[in-house]
């Protein structure tokens, strides 16, 4: 039970600190180029999304910085991505579209985009985890020789 609490305790408080870090943009918010260099200098494509976010003017120049976001994260799935699957990916982002299509102002746009960047993150993120799963051999049992031990 201690030892559960101990657990939970660690997970808020690390992802307290998380949260901490990402409530101020790393650059001043009025400098388009600025922030588009930021999200293009993230590691990976969650960091750039979370780069975005924090930084994001609620206006139509989020477009910009949503596509460099889209981009890098269909760097990690475009090209493993199954017909299927691709069709699923451009539905999602259509949505988004869909979604802020009668709202009226520039905000409806960054909306949008912000929509479309988050799709391609949990694309990505998905790719990720799927690289991780180990190939097996579909003849062998997944779990090796459970026969008896003589």
């Amino acid at each position: 039970m201690l030892r559960s609490l101990l657990f939970v305790f660690l997970i808020v408080m690390a992802s307290a600190a998380h949260a901490e870090r990402l409530q101020k943009c790393p650059v001043d918010k009025a400098n388009q180029a600025d922030v588009a260099e930021a999200v293009t200098a993230a590691p990976s494509c969650a960091q750039s999304y979370e780069v975005m976010n924090v930084c994001r003017s609620n206006s139509s120049s989020d477009v910009a910085l949503a596509n460099i976001v889209v981009q890098k994260c269909e760097q990690v799935f475009a090209s493993t991505l199954e017909p299927p699957a691709l069709k699923v990916y451009e539905a999602a982002r259509e949505s988004c579209t869909r979604r802020f299509r009668h709202q009226d102002g520039t905000v409806s746009l960054s909306y949008a985009a912000t929509c479309e960047a988050g799709v391609a993150v949990v694309f990505a993120h998905r790719a990720d985890l799927a690289a991780m799963k180990p190939r097996r051999d579909p003849r062998k049992p997944p779990y090796g020789d459970l026969s008896p031990v003589q």
